[in-house]
This record gives structure tokens, C-alpha cells and sequence, in this order.
């Protein structure tokens, strides 16, 4: 029984360290799908690194989804790019309106 304790407690870290992993694999991935969504222009404004574009849950017509906000040198004039990706398929249903 000692035997199994230990190799769980040994063994835990590891997992635990997998589904962060994970996490960060799939809000990569997250980012990437919204990224190619956008077109040329586009990504000419945004200013930051697509890579550590902001990823966080929402609703979009009426749909759980993420949000990838990309922020842009015309923000103050126009607000960043939201692209909402469904969570389930990936696809991504549009994006935020500017103002």
C-alpha cells in the first residue's frame, strides 16, 4: 500500500503538468483558428504578437464560444478584433463589431 502512495504522489506532478499543457495547446489553437480568419489587412494592424492574443469564454448568439481579442493600431478609433470560435467544432462564427 506504501508502494502505491508513493507512486501516485511521485506520478502526480506529472499529471498535473500535462493538462496545463494542454490548456496552453488548445488556447494556441484557439488563436491560430481566429489568426487565419482574419485577412491581410487585418493583420496588418495588429500590433502584438497573435501568440499571446487574449483568450477568454463568452457567448455568441447565444452559443458558448471564445473570444480571441486582437489588439490593433486603431484601437482608440476603433477597438480591438474580437474573433469568437465555437468551443465545440473550432469553427469561427464572425467577429465583434467595431466601434
Amino acid at each position: 500500500m506504501k508502494k502505491l502512495v508513493i507512486l501516485f504522489l511521485a506520478l502526480n506532478p506529472v499529471v498535473s503538468n500535462c493538462s496545463k499543457e494542454t490548456e496552453a495547446d488548445l488556447q494556441l489553437q484557439i488563436r491560430e483558428i481566429a489568426w487565419n480568419s482574419l485577412s491581410e489587412q487585418e493583420k496588418l494592424t495588429v500590433n502584438v504578437d497573435w501568440k499571446q492574443a487574449p483568450v477568454s469564454e463568452s457567448s455568441y448568439n447565444q452559443k458558448s464560444v471564445y473570444a480571441v481579442r486582437f489588439n490593433t493600431t486603431y484601437d482608440a478609433l476603433l477597438g480591438p478584433i474580437t474573433v469568437y470560435v465555437d468551443i465545440s467544432t473550432k469553427v469561427v462564427l464572425g467577429q465583434a463589431l467595431r466601434d
